[in-house]
């Protein structure tokens, strides 16, 4: 793994989701100029199938609309094949498919409503 965690927890927003105590999810995006980025969602282990993936999506989307944006991105591993499904069904469509390395990344957006237009 190549991430930079220290430069992430001081350069992009990470929202948590909690469960009780305990850190069930996060999201990591990264305001650009003319959209979201989403970099990053993890769900742990013993919270998955519970739908906070699907509520993590929702609030990048409150983000992103509360940040004037209208588009959010995302970037994932074509091997995820089940990410890639995920987030189709959340409304993201295929933009394009880069060589990176051994694998292909799959890069997707979403149109969104920005905060007062819907």
């Amino acid at each position: 793994m190549t991430a930079d965690y220290a430069h992430a927890v001081r350069e992009h927003r990470i929202d948590l989701l909690l469960r009780g105590e305990d850190l069930a999810a996060l999201i990591e995006m990264i305001p650009r100029d003319d959209h979201l980025l989403i970099e990053n969602v993890a769900v742990s282990p013993a919270f998955q199938r519970q739908g906070l993936g699907r509520t993590l999506m929702a609030h990048a989307e409150h983000v992103a609309s509360t940040l004037g944006h209208n588009v959010i991105r995302l970037y994932t591993n074509q091997r995820f094949a089940e990410n890639i499904a995920f987030y189709r069904r959340l409304g993201y469509t295929i933009d394009a498919e880069e060589q990176w390395h051994s694998g292909v990344i799959v890069h997707m957006h979403k149109s969104i409503a920005p905060s007062g237009l819907a």
